[in-house]
This record gives structure tokens, C-alpha cells and sequence, in this order.
């Protein structure tokens, strides 16, 4: 039977600093396994290996079967800049944790998603949980994005500072609300982002890296439009260039269009193909929300570069909900 070479499979290997995993037969390759492979520069090759001294060959991990370390426990996975998976073309799923704790991050990392969206906008958490569940989300291959609560310097530095992949900025309505968001998220000269001896930094460790390169490529932006004054206004906030994605909320913006949850509302749907259309056109990206997986997958196929798939608590509701009703039919409990 043909073995399966997974991306955790590879990490394994990487991590024990094995730079060419030799196997007798070539084995079937996940997706990603073969993307950690390139960007890693690790190469799979076939046949016998040479000859080695005893020692150095015990201490090798055996080319087939699963990698001895335990997945919950895996170290540093060595991820790309997530601004530089933003602006691949690839298609991004996620989804938004609104469960204020460590654990729920650190397993919903291991699903699949891209990304996890801790959504401290519309749920009881605070920058310190927050970061705690940045934490959490660290062993995993998965980027942790965050979505504020509101516009302010506290907020926005706040979230960067303890380690946040890419912010989700609710609200934006203006160019003033443009140009806050640029003084607040950029270091000088661009903004004035002050800097500090943060988790973002190893607590200081590393933060003399701020003397040189650019200091802004690992902020990523994700502004939300969800509002007729964000709609009346997109001709110039999308040309704001420090920001590569866009994000439609549809809930929101049919409920300041007074069409709420009406989301085959062709006024709706016209203001979303509008805005997909300018995104297109400045050279960003645009994601929406998306209620399930077959809405998901819908966004996707429409040209969408990005979808965050409900809630963790949602898709849970959902399929507890479908389990019982499998369990019980449509009549109830005997």
C-alpha cells in the first residue's frame, strides 16, 4: 500500500534537521506537505541510502509511518509571513473563535483552516486573553488573525504587539478612519506605531530587528467593509496601499442598507459584485463571510479570495445539532 506523506510528516523531518527524507517508494503527497517541502527546500528522493555509521543511522526517523512527536506538542513550524500567503492567490478559509480561551485556539488550529479569526469585537475577551490564545495557536500550522473591538491606538498596537498574524478592522466608513488606521498600525516614518520590549519582539530579544528592512511587511491589515458609507466611499479606500485585503460583512452592511439577513436581496448582492469589481481592479484581495462550507465554498467559486466560515460555536451548534437529529429523526426523545 502506497504510504502518505503529510505536512506534519514534513515538519517532523525539518525539525529533527533532515534536509532530503529518502524513501523506497515514492509516497502520496497531501497539498500542503508538498508546499512545506518547496519552502523549506527540502527535497524527497527514492532508493537506498549510502552507507552511514551505525549511530548516525539509529538516530534517523524512519522514513515511513507517522512522526514519533506528538502533534499538540510540535515545535516551531517555521510558517512563512502570513502576508506573504495573503498576497499567493491562494484561497483562504477560516473561521471565528469567540471562545476566550487558550485550548479552543490551540485545537481548531488542527483542523485546517488557514487562519482563525479571535473575534474580541463582538465577545468578552481582552488583550491579555487574547494573547494567551495567540499562544496557544503557536504549535499549530494555523495564523492567528484579530478582529479589534473598535478603532483606536490602544487596540490596534495592542493586538500587533502580542503577536497578531493580521488584524480585522470592523467600522471603516472614511478616509479619516483610513488615515487613523495608517498612523496607528505603521511604524515611522509611515505612521507612528511606537515600538516596545513586546511578545511581538521575544519580549525585546529581537527587537533590534526594527534597525533594519522593512519594518511594516509583517503588519497585515484587513479592513471590513460593512456599511453604505463605506460603499459610498471605496473609489479611494481602496487605493489605501497598506492594505492588501478587504473583508465584506454581509450581516452588517444589509443591516445598514435596512435589508437585514435579506442576503439574496439583489441590492445586497449588487453591492458585493460592486465591491469584489473595485478590490479587483486596485489589485487587492477581498474576502466575506460565509454562514456554512457550502456558502464557502460558493464565495469561492464567485472569485473570492478569502472566506471566514461562521464560528467555531456555530459549526459546533451545527453539528450537534445534525448528529441529533441522525440520533432522533424529526420526532423526539423516547
Amino acid at each position: 500500500m502506497q504510504e502518505i506523506l503529510t505536512r506534519e510528516d514534513v515538519l517532523e523531518y525539518h525539525r529533527r534537521g533532515i534536509t532530503q527524507i529518502r524513501v523506497e517508494q515514492m509516497p502520496i503527497l497531501t497539498d500542503l506537505a508538498r508546499e512545506e517541502l518547496q519552502n523549506l527546500h527540502m527535497e524527497l528522493v527514492t532508493g537506498a541510502a549510502p552507507a552511514a555509521p551505525a549511530a548516525a543511522a539509529q538516530a534517523a526517523p524512519a522514513a515511513q509511518g507517522a512522526p514519533v512527536a506528538q502533534k499538540l506538542t510540535s515545535p516551531a513550524l517555521a510558517k512563512r509571513p502570513f502576508r506573504e500567503v495573503i498576497r499567493s492567490g491562494k484561497k483562504l478559509a477560516g473561521t471565528f473563535i469567540g471562545t476566550p480561551h487558550p485550548v479552543m485556539t490551540e485545537f481548531i488550529g488542527h483542523l485546517g483552516f488557514d487562519f482563525v479569526c479571535i473575534d474580541s469585537e463582538h465577545n468578552a475577551m481582552h488583550l491579555e486573553t487574547v494573547q494567551k490564545m495567540l499562544q496557544g495557536l503557536h504549535a499549530t500550522p494555523t495564523y492567528g488573525m484579530v478582529r479589534i473591538p473598535t478603532l483606536s491606538y490602544e487596540y490596534v498596537t495592542g493586538a500587533l504587539d502580542i503577536g497578531a498574524d493580521a488584524l480585522l478592522i470592523p467600522q471603516i466608513r472614511t478616509m479619516d478612519d483610513i488615515a487613523r488606521l495608517r498612523d496607528f498600525s505603521q511604524y515611522p516614518p509611515i505612521g507612528h506605531r511606537g515600538c516596545g520590549p513586546s511578545r511581538l519582539w521575544d519580549y525585546g530579544d529581537s527587537i533590534g530587528q526594527l534597525a533594519s528592512g522593512d519594518l511594516n511587511y509583517t503588519t497585515n491589515i484587513v479592513v471590513q467593509l460593512e456599511t453604505v458609507q463605506a460603499l459610498e466611499n471605496i473609489d479611494e479606500i481602496v487605493k489605501s496601499d497598506f492594505i492588501d485585503m478587504f473583508f465584506i460583512g454581509p450581516g452588517d452592511l444589509s443591516m445598514d442598507m435596512g435589508i437585514f439577513a435579506q442576503f439574496s436581496n439583489p441590492r445586497l448582492l449588487d453591492a458585493c459584485a460592486m465591491l469584489r469589481e473595485k478590490t479587483a481592479a486596485a489589485g487587492k484581495r477581498l474576502g466575506v463571510f460565509a454562514g456554512n462550507f457550502e456558502a464557502a465554498k460558493g464565495w469561492f467559486d464567485k472569485g473570492y479570495d478569502m472566506c471566514i466560515i461562521n464560528s467555531e460555536l456555530a459549526l459546533l451548534g451545527g453539528a450537534v445539532r445534525g448528529g441529533m437529529k441522525q440520533l432522533w429523526g424529526d420526532g423526539e426523545k423516547k
